[in-house]
């Protein structure tokens, strides 16, 4: 007997309907009893999703289509549906994009949805589909495909083991993974990293600095700077926009260690920075989606009890690569939090073809214990 199935699209300018969308895991309980999930807050998710707020929507760049997924008259599932001039421009315009996908673990409920942002994508003359991306490639992207239970950290996040099946089962196929790298030095002969390090330093004309907060603002504008060149030629880069890397910005304050954040600076330019923060995963869980004031408090306690930091962004001007730069800020950052009480650090994301990086963690004696994959295929 065939399932009762109904796609619904939202208008975001219907704010219940908006709501909706964003509370669907919550609603057909995808994550219940599953300790590795990390839910968003709703406000901000509401927010992201807005066009009149969303950076993703600025200046006309960003068009997108949500769909809910009902069984039975109950939501049960979600998808996004989205085209990005600013990636038509830089890459191709062929290329249309998913994103913001969940759904129960039925096939029938997945290719309702997967065939919905299909026939909106090809009614915007697009003939393939990618992601899962939400919206950006410097937002959550992929599934997670080394689902091994454990919790992802700050800026990652958690989907359920069943949605690579999803994807294959619909017809789509590995388009690329990225990575993460968790460092534990223990593992690792810091003395002679260290030493190591401090031969390169005296080689060297470049002068290492730390954040102090009265120059935080200035501070963003190098790093956004140096993350629109060093990062050109990574996959799917585009430069962030102000309004995007605000966004961002914004939230990394709020968990910055101004000691973790270390600037490489020569004949008074800032050339390369390296930047980590605690993981605050396991509070933002404990907040279920809510701010409200008792979970906030939950949160902070589990951010000051955290033992892990990820180094969340990390950069070099392609005009000082060869000087030994990103190691030494590596070995730095590896040195501040071994002081601080952190026994572990995750590098992500990294991409699977960015050998350098992967080699030099392998060095590290690094486990590779997450794996984020994208998808594509013809429509």
């Amino acid at each position: 007997m065939p399932l009762n199935i109904e796609i619904k699209k939202v208008s975001v300018s219907d704010k219940k309907m908006l709501k909706e969308f964003v509370k669907v895991p919550w609603r057909a309980k995808i994550y219940r009893d599953d300790p590795a999930w990390v839910p968003y807050v709703i406000r901000d998710l509401m927010h992201f999703c807005n066009p009149e707020k969303g950076y993703f929507f600025e200046n006309g760049d960003g068009e997108a289509q949500l769909f809910i997924a009902y069984l039975d008259g109950k939501p049960v599932g979600r998808i996004s549906a989205q085209v990005y001039k600013r990636y038509d421009d830089k890459y191709d315009r062929e290329t249309g994009f998913f994103g913001f996908y969940e759904c129960i673990d039925k096939l029938p409920v997945s290719r309702a949805l997967f065939s919905a942002a299909a026939e909106w994508l090809r009614a915007k003359g697009k003939t393939r589909m990618l992601g899962p991306e939400s919206f950006a490639s410097y937002d959550s992207i992929g599934f997670d495909v080394m689902n091994n239970g454990r919790m992802p950290v700050i800026g990652n996040y958690h989907y359920a083991y069943w949605y690579e099946k999803h994807a294959l089962a619909y017809g789509f196929k590995k388009y690329i993974d990225w990575y993460c790298f968790m460092v534990k030095p223990i593992a690792a002969n810091m003395d002679m990293m260290y030493k190591i390090r401090d031969e390169l330093r005296k080689k060297s004309d470049v002068q290492y600095t730390r954040l102090t907060m009265k120059e935080i603002d200035k501070r963003a504008s190098e790093l956004h700077y140096i993350l629109d060149n060093a990062w050109e030629g990574n996959e799917g880069h585009i430069p962030m926009t102000e309004k995007q890397f605000k966004m961002h910005w914004d939230e990394l304050k709020m968990v910055i260690i101004p000691d973790m954040a270390i600037f490489a600076e020569k004949d008074g330019k800032t050339v390369g920075f390296i930047l980590s923060v605690p993981d605050a995963n396991p509070g933002i869980a404990a907040l279920n989606g809510h701010l409200y004031p008792w979970r906030i408090v939950k949160l902070l306690w589990r951010l000051k009890k955290s033992h892990t930091l990820r180094t969340i962004l990390m950069g070099v001007l392609p005009e000082y690569r060869g000087e030994n730069i990103d190691q030494i800020l590596i070995l730095m950052t590896i040195e501040e939090a071994l002081k601080r009480g952190y026994d572990e650090s995750d590098c992500s994301l990294i991409v699977e073809n960015n050998h350098k990086m992967i080699g030099a963690l392998k060095y590290l004696n690094a486990d590779m214990y997450k794996g984020y994959r994208l998808y594509d295929m013809k429509i």
